[in-house]
């Protein structure tokens, strides 16, 4: 028979391959994912099998990737595949199969799958688990009615069936993270036998993820940097292999907003092939950089983010040359320490007034002291508050997915476009 890989959520397989013909799902895990997980094996045959033929069931388990449906969906998300890029798939494949998008409707699959209990499959439903297509037949067609919309009633569910096999296995996952049952399951990857018998090696399933699907971050300091990685590391440490910085051992090249709004034009200059994320402080300096750089031709690899505006910056404290007052410090102070948690006490000091700008830069008082005790964190605190920080990092992850959305896009375009000429 030869040895099997599968990609499921709990027993339904959304995914498998055999030898040494499978997809590559190693972007969906981490090297921390590798856990015992489940291998089914058929075994005796039921001498009263109601269904036709059915098997004992033989459960072992061995070494394989687990994670969390949710987590896994953030991460298919920043490899580009979000809903739009489903749903674009679903239209194609509709459109492929004969049959009418508008009749039966990407929300409509969406409604049908979030009711099913995913987690009750059976496990007496043959020698593997239930692969999709299977399952659509028989679990999703009925609840839909599907043989209302096709030509031939008899045929319609089965033609429909064959259609949704061919979702890929992150439309599917996307499509059941909808699902109550489903989002308590963990997307396990069993690629034990396949690399046990010689097909594989280990590296191929358990690896960084690729370089193209990667964004190096670029900021302004090396605090910066530091900050926003140790962020990931605290909060989204699911997606935190996604994001690179630029090399700090040596000291930071890129001090300073004119010279990272210089260095981005250099990046643009040699048409460089990274996903590159620049992040611009949210004072005044900032500000006028980030507006400059949007401005540029940027290529789609390429885009630049500002430290969103904040509510809590419109009534701060600040220090300047006539004492205490209150001030908006959106777009003139608010630099990336400002999104830690602050003391008490916290304010800010006008610096120096920028007649380019015409407006004050700002800097909070003892930065670095907020930095420090942020970073020297290990582990992620209860009594600590992070709300700031995690509106940064979600701009930074939203830019990110936007970017490979755009590519995903692209790419099912030109292949679901050439398909369809030749039907």
């Amino acid at each position: 028979m030869g040895s099997m890989i599968y990609l499921s959520v709990g027993r339904l397989e959304v995914d498998w391959g055999k030898n040494n013909g499978f997809v590559d799902h190693s972007a969906l895990f981490q090297s921390t994912d590798l856990s015992p997980v489940p291998y089914y094996y058929a075994g005796a045959e039921k001498a009263d099998g109601e269904n036709g033929r059915q098997w004992e069931i033989i459960t072992e388990y061995k070494e394989g990737l687990s994670k969390p449906l949710l987590q896994v969906i953030d991460r298919i998300n920043l490899l580009g595949h979000t809903p739009a890029v489903c749903e674009k798939e679903y239209d194609y494949l509709a459109r492929l199969n004969g049959f009418d998008p508008d009749a039966f409707r990407f929300t409509d699959l969406q409604r049908a799958l979030a009711a099913v209990d995913v987690g009750s499959l059976s496990l007496d439903y043959g020698e593997d688990g239930e692969d999709f297509g299977k399952f659509f037949y028989r679990e999703i067609s009925p609840r839909l009615k599907l043989s209302e919309f096709a030509t031939d009633p008899s045929r319609g569910p089965f033609e429909f069936a064959q259609g949704m096999e061919n979702l890929t296995a992150y439309t599917i996952l996307h499509l059941l993270s909808g699902n109550p049952t489903a989002q308590q399951l963990p997307v396990q990857w069993a690629f034990n036998d396949v690399e046990n018998g010689g097909w594989a090696k280990r590296d191929n399933f358990v690896r960084p993820v690729d370089q193209a699907a990667r964004f190096l971050i670029v900021t302004e300091g090396s605090s910066d940097a530091a900050i926003i990685r140790q962020s990931f590391q605290l909060l989204k440490p699911h997606i935190a292999d996604f994001f690179d910085y630029v090399d700090m051992e040596d000291g930071y090249p890129f001090t300073g907003t004119g010279n990272v709004f210089r260095f981005l034009q250099g990046l643009i200059s040699i048409s460089v092939l990274n996903n590159i994320i620049v992040v611009y402080d949210n004072d005044a300096e900032g500000a006028a950089n980030f507006s400059r750089s949007r401005e540029l031709k940027l290529p789609s690899n390429m885009q630049v983010v500002k430290l969103p505006d904040l509510p809590q910056f419109r009534n701060f404290p600040a220090l300047g040359p006539n004492g205490s007052h209150i001030a908006d410090i959106n777009g003139q102070a608010a630099a990336i320490e400002c999104y830690l948690q602050l003391p008490a006490e916290a304010q800010v000091r006008w610096t120096s007034f920028n007649s380019k700008l015409r407006a004050y830069q700002g800097e909070l008082v003892n930065k670095s002291t907020v930095a420090r005790n942020f970073l020297d964190q290990r582990s992620k605190m209860k009594d600590y508050d992070y709300e700031k920080i995690l509106v940064v990092l979600n701009t930074i992850v939203k830019t990110a997915i936007m970017m490979r959305e755009l590519v995903m896009a692209k790419a099912y375009d030109e292949e679901f476009e050439d398909r369809l000429s030749m039907t």
